[in-house]
C-alpha cells in the first residue's frame, strides 16, 4: 500500500472514531431521557479499486426491538385503562361509604328501625317523634347527596374524557408531523435524528389514551391505527370529535380523516367508541356510561323501593291528632285524565282527639260519593269531576278538596283532622294496584323529584294531555357506544297515549319496541339484533298540563330515568316541619274513636319493613328481585365492592405487565454507562492509533523528501 493509501486509511479512521465518540457522548448525555433509544455505530471497510482504503460508518442504528416495543405499547394502554378506572372508584368509594360505616345506606336504614323501636315505648312524645323524623331525614339526605356525588363524578369523568380527546388529537398530529420530518431527514441522508425519540414519546403518550397499533414503514414513517385498523396516522391523519353531556345519554366520539394538504376534514365521520378496547379514553367511557350509570340506577331503584314501601304503610296510617290538611304529591296527572280507580275508600273528619265527626264514603265502582250515610252523588270517571264532587261533599262539613298541578289536597275546618283509609277490606281502592291515598301521596313519608309510581293507570285512548307540542329525543345505544337508532319524536297536544307509543316505535324502526301495558306502565323490548342495547332519553320538552312532568318522567321511560328517583329524595315537607305528623297510629272505623292517643299499631307496621320483602326492578348489575330493603342496600354495596376490587386487581396486573415490558425494553434500548465508557475507551484508543499512523506516515513523507 502506498503512503497516500496509508494516510487515507488513517484519516478515515480518525473521522470514523470521532463520529463514534460523538454517538457515545450523545448516549451518555441522554441516559436519563425518557423514550431515548441508545445508538450504536455500525462500521464497514472502505475499498478503492478492490484495495482496502480505510474504515467508514455504515450507519448509526437505534437499538429497538419491535416485539418489545409493541408489548410495552399494549401494556401502556391496558394499564392506563385500569389506572383511570381505579382512580374513579376511589372517588366513588369515598362518597358512598361501605357497610358498617355510619354513613352507609345500610346504617341509615338500621337507624330508622332503631328509632322506631325506641319510639314504640312512647309514640306520642316529641322526643320519640323527633328521633324518627331525624333518622328518616338522614336516610333521605344520604340518598340525595350520594346521587349528587355520583352526578358530580360523572361530570368530572366527562370533563376528563373531553380533555383526553383534545390531547389525543394533538398527539396524532404530532406523530404525523414527525413522520414528515423523519422522511425529509432520511431523504437528506441523515439517519440519526432525535425525531425518532420524539415520535416514540408521542406514541407512548397516545397509547395511554388509545390502544394503538403501529407499523414501521420503509421510508421511516410509522402508520398508526386502532387495534382493529381504524386509521389514526398514515398518508393522512385523523381528528376526534366529542360533545360533552352529563345526562346519561352522551353521544359517542367520532373520528374523521384530515387532508394534510388543505387541513380540511375528508370522508365520513364514524363512531370511534366501538373500536376502542383499552387506554384512558375507553376507561373513562366505560366508567361514565356503564359503571357510574349502573350505580346511579341501582341507587335510584333503592330510593324507589324505600319510597314505595314506607309510603304504602304510612298512607294506611294516621298521625295523632290527625292533621287538618293532607297534601299529596305531584302525580303528573291532569283533571281531564280518567279516574280509573276501583273499589272503595273512606275519608273521615275527626275532632282534635281523633273522634269521628263526619264520614265521606267513596265508591269508585259505582262512581258515587256520600256524606254520613246520606244520599249518593255521582261523579264522572275523570279526576276533575271526582275532585269537584268530593269538594262539595267535604264542603258540606266545612272541608275542601282541590286538584292542581297534579296534586290532590284534602282539608278540614280549623281544629278538625282528616283521615283517609280503605275500610272495606274486600274492595280496597286501587288504581293499577295502588291505593287511593298512596297513589296521590296524601300521607307520604318520602318524596321523589319524579313520579315513583310508574304503574300510572292511564289508558291508551286517553289524551296525552300535554300543554303544548313537545319533542322527545331518544336513541338506542349499544354497550360500546354504537347508536342503532336515534330520533326526535314530535308529540302534539291532540295525541293519545297509544298514538305517542306508535310514534316512538316508528322512530325506533324495529330496533326496539315500547308498549303501554294495561296498568298504565310502559315496557321496552330491544330487538335480538341489538343485544346489550338500551333506550336512552336525552331530552323531553313535553309537559302534562301545568304539572311540569314530562311524558318520559311520568312513565320512567329510558334506561337513565331510574337514577332520577334518588335525586332530590326527601322527607315529606309537612312531616319534616312537624314531627307530630309522623303516622304512628292506624285508623279503626269500628269505633267512633278513629285514631287514639298512644296507638302504635302503625308504628309497628313501619317496623315490619325491616324484614318484609319489596319488589325491585332490574337496575345496573342487580337483577329484578324481591328482597328486604336492607338486603338490597347490601347488594348495592357488594356490587360496588366487586367492581372496585376487579378494577384494582386488573390495575395491579397491568401495571406489573407494563413494568416488566419497560424493564426488558430498557435493558435492550437503554443506555448503560459502563458499556458506553467501555466503547468510549475503544474509540479513543482507535482514534489514538489512527493518529499515530498518521504521525508515522507524516514522518515517512519527511524522510522520503529528505532522500529526494
Amino acid at each position: 500500500m502506498s503512503l497516500n493509501g496509508i494516510m487515507s486509511s488513517a484519516l478515515s479512521a480518525l473521522q470514523t472514531n470521532q463520529a463514534a465518540l460523538r454517538v457515545v457522548a450523545n448516549n451518555i448525555s441522554n441516559m436519563n431521557t425518557a423514550d431515548y433509544a441508545r445508538r450504536v455505530v455500525d462500521l464497514e471497510t472502505k475499498q478503492a479499486n478492490g484495495d482496502l482504503a480505510g474504515v467508514d460508518i455504515a450507519g448509526i442504528r437505534r437499538v429497538v426491538d419491535q416485539f418489545l416495543s409493541q408489548e410495552a405499547t399494549s401494556a401502556n394502554s391496558s394499564a392506563a385503562f385500569y389506572d383511570v378506572q381505579s382512580s374513579v372508584f376511589d372517588q366513588i368509594n369515598a362518597v358512598l361509604g361501605s357497610p358498617g360505616d355510619g354513613t352507609a345506606l345500610t346504617s341509615k336504614l338500621d337507624d330508622i328501625f332503631t328509632a322506631l323501636g325506641q319510639a314504640a315505648l312512647s309514640p306520642t312524645t316529641s322526643s320519640s317523634q323527633n328521633s324518627v323524623v331525624s333518622s328518616l331525614q338522614d336516610l333521605a339526605s344520604s340518598i340525595s347527596s350520594m346521587s349528587d356525588s355520583l352526578a358530580g363524578i360523572t361530570v368530572q369523568t366527562d370533563s376528563q374524557l373531553s380533555t383526553s380527546v383534545d390531547s389525543a388529537n394533538s398527539l396524532i398530529k404530532q406523530v404525523y408531523n414527525l413522520n414528515v420530518q423523519i422522511k425529509q431527514a432520511l431523504a437528506a441522508g441523515s439517519d440519526d435524528t432525535a425525531f425518532y425519540d420524539q415520535r416514540d414519546a408521542a406514541l407512548n403518550s397516545l397509547a395511554q389514551l388509545i390502544d394503538i397499533r403501529s407499523v414501521q414503514q420503509s421510508d421511516g414513517s410509522t402508520m398508526v391505527s386502532t387495534q382493529d385498523g381504524v386509521n389514526l396516522v398514515g398518508d393522512t391523519y385523523a381528528q376526534l370529535s366529542y360533545t360533552s353531556s352529563t345526562d346519561g345519554s352522551s353521544q359517542p366520539i367520532t373520528i374523521q380523516d384530515i387532508n394534510p394538504q388543505t387541513g380540511q376534514l375528508s370522508g365520513t365521520a364514524k363512531n370511534l367508541d366501538s373500536h376502542l378496547t383499552g387506554g384512558k379514553i375507553k376507561g373513562l367511557i366505560e366508567m361514565r356510561d356503564t359503571t357510574i350509570a349502573d350505580l346511579k340506577n341501582e341507587l335510584g331503584s333503592f330510593a324507589q323501593g324505600v319510597a314505595l314501601a314506607f309510603n304504602e304503610v304510612s298512607n294506611s296510617n294516621s298521625a295523632y291528632p290527625p292533621p287538618e290538611t293532607l297534601s299529596g304529591r305531584n302525580t303528573g296527572l291532569i283533571a281531564a285524565d280518567s279516574l280509573n280507580f276501583t273499589g272503595k275508600t273512606t275519608i273521615a273528619v275527626t275532632d282534635s282527639s281523633g273522634v269521628l265527626q263526619h264520614q265521606i264514603d267513596v265508591d269508585f265502582d259505582a262512581g258515587t260519593v256520600s256524606v254520613d250515610g246520606g244520599a249518593s252523588t255521582s261523579f264522572a270517571d275523570n279526576i276533575g269531576d271526582f275532585t269537584s264532587k268530593l269538594n262539595t261533599a267535604l264542603g258540606s262539613v266545612g272541608g275542601s278538596a282541590t286538584f292542581a298541578d297534579g296534586q290532590l289536597t284534602l282539608s278540614s275546618s280549623s281544629g278538625e283532622g282528616i283521615v283517609v283509609s280503605d275500610t272495606d277490606a274486600s274492595a280496597p281502592s286501587s288504581r293499577a294496584g295502588t291505593g287511593f291515598s298512596q297513589f296521590f301521596g296524601l300521607n307520604d313519608l318520602f318524596r321523589t323529584s319524579v313520579p315513583s309510581i310508574l304503574d300510572t293507570g292511564v289508558s291508551g285512548s286517553d289524551n296525552c294531555g300535554i300543554a303544548a307540542d313537545g319533542v322527545i329525543s331518544l336513541s338506542l345505544k349499544g354497550p360500546d357506544g354504537e347508536i342503532a337508532a336515534s330520533a326526535d319524536v314530535t308529540v302534539t297536544t291532540g295525541m293519545t297515549f297509544d298514538q305517542v307509543v306508535t310514534a316512538l316505535n316508528g322512530a325506533l324502526n324495529g330496533y326496539a319496541t315500547v308498549s303501554l301495558n294495561s296498568d298504565g306502565s310502559i315496557s321496552t323490548s330491544v330487538s335480538s339484533s341489538c343485544p346489550g342495547y338500551e333506550l336512552q332519553v336525552s331530552g323531553d320538552t313535553t309537559a302534562r298540563g301545568t304539572t311540569g312532568v314530562s311524558l318520559t318522567d311520568l312513565f320512567g321511560l329510558g334506561a337513565n330515568k331510574t337514577a332520577l328517583l334518588a335525586s332530590g329524595f326527601s322527607v315529606n315537607s309537612a312531616i319534616a316541619g312537624d314531627s307530630s305528623r309522623v303516622p304512628f297510629a292506624q285508623p279503626d272505623f269500628s269505633t267512633s274513636q278513629i285514631v287514639g292517643a298512644g296507638d302504635s299499631t302503625g308504628l309497628l307496621a313501619l317496623q315490619d319493613l325491616a324484614t318484609s320483602s319489596q319488589a325491585f326492578v332490574k337496575a345496573g348489575n342487580l337483577s329484578a328481585q324481591t328482597t328486604s330493603l336492607g338486603n338490597y342496600a347490601a347488594a348495592f354495596y357488594q356490587d360496588i365492592a366487586t367492581r372496585s376490587s376487579d378494577a384494582s386487581t386488573n390495575q395491579q396486573i397491568q401495571d406489573d405487565r407494563l413494568t416488566e415490558a419497560q424493564t426488558r425494553l430498557s435493558n435492550l434500548s437503554g443506555v448503560s454507562l459502563d458499556e458506553e465508557l467501555s466503547n468510549m475507551m475503544i474509540y479513543q484508543q482507535a482514534y489514538g492509533a489512527a493518529a499515530r499512523v498518521l504521525t508515522v506516515t507524516s514522518q515517512l513523507y519527511d524522510t522520503l523528501l529528505q532522500i529526494l
